[in-house]
């Protein structure tokens, strides 16, 4: 299984200019990914779609407990200027000791910035019956992005 963060993107109702979602999702691959993204976001809004995913890979949540050094974060920055009417986003993957060790990691890798959200990505596994997998020297999951536009029909 795979934990897939996707972007959506859509128009809603009233909106003059299409909208962007980050969900996370967890399926076994890309078919099911993309049929899980259809049922759950198709009727949401109009001409919804998939824009790109990050994937990162999932194992079976043992019910040992094994105390983690550190949780792996995803971290949203958000970035203004006076020169465009929107707010600028990207993202930041970042293994710490807890979320307040995350966001000024965040912070600190992305000079005038700010932290729009961070989210503890081993808990949301955890939440959902898994565990993010780590290689065997323990060293943060590995992370595959891909920006595809895939047509919810």
């Amino acid at each position: 299984m795979k934990l897939y963060l996707v972007e959506i993107g859509g128009m809603r109702e009233g909106s003059l200019f299409e909208s962007h979602e980050v969900h996370a999702v967890v399926a076994a691959d890309e078919g099911q990914l993309v049929a899980t993204c259809a049922d759950r976001f198709a009727g949401t809004m109009s001409a919804a779609h998939l824009d790109g995913w990050t994937e990162m890979d999932l194992d079976l949540h043992q019910n040992e407990s094994r105390p983690r050094e550190a949780s792996f974060f995803v971290a949203e920055l958000g970035r203004n200027s006076s020169a465009s009417m929107r707010e600028e986003h990207d993202y930041r993957f970042i293994e710490a000791a807890n979320w307040k060790s995350a966001v000024q990691a965040a912070r600190q890798s992305a000079p005038g910035w700010h932290v729009d959200a961070c989210v503890d990505l081993d808990a949301l596994a955890e939440q959902n019956g898994y565990v993010l997998m780590r290689t065997a020297d323990g060293a943060p999951p590995l992370t595959r992005s891909q920006a595809r536009y895939i047509r919810f029909v």
